[in-house]
């Protein structure tokens, strides 16, 4: 290999997880959840987690980010900042499907998350998320 060469360098690593094996999609429901957590909150731009959710989830996360902001603008209410994410559960539905859920906690509340996962030709995605 040469020094011009545009290959990207490969990591060794114990074991290689292809994009397609459901453990993909596990590994990422505790960052997502809190991330998506954060944008309805509006912690974080909208368009945070706009190429891992459908058009459909970052809709109905926008629209929650902006009832927060009407909230905090009428009665001038700031959430706690740190969110801990636990009991994170998944169930392999089948090889394109996972279904997720959690806790996220903070010193204000609790709340439960579910998502569904689904392989996408461009990868995982999530397709539903309801947030409690």
């Amino acid at each position: 290999m040469t020094t011009t060469d545009q290959r990207p360098a490969t990591v060794a690593t114990e074991q290689q997880i292809p994009l397609s094996d459901p453990r993909t999609a596990e590994r990422m429901v505790a960052p997502v959840a809190r991330c998506a957590v954060e944008i309805i909150r509006d912690m974080r731009p909208e368009n945070a987690l706009a190429r891992i959710v459908t058009p459909e989830v970052a809709t109905m996360l926008s629209r929650r980010a902006a009832l927060t902001r009407r909230l905090r603008a009428t009665t001038g209410y700031v959430p706690a900042q740190r969110i801990a994410v636990s009991g994170v559960r998944t169930c392999v539905v089948n090889e394109r499907t996972v279904e997720a859920s959690c806790v996220l906690r903070d010193p204000d509340r609790s709340r439960f998350l579910a998502m569904r996962w689904e392989l996408r030709h461009s990868g995982w995605r999530v397709t539903v998320l309801e947030v409690g």
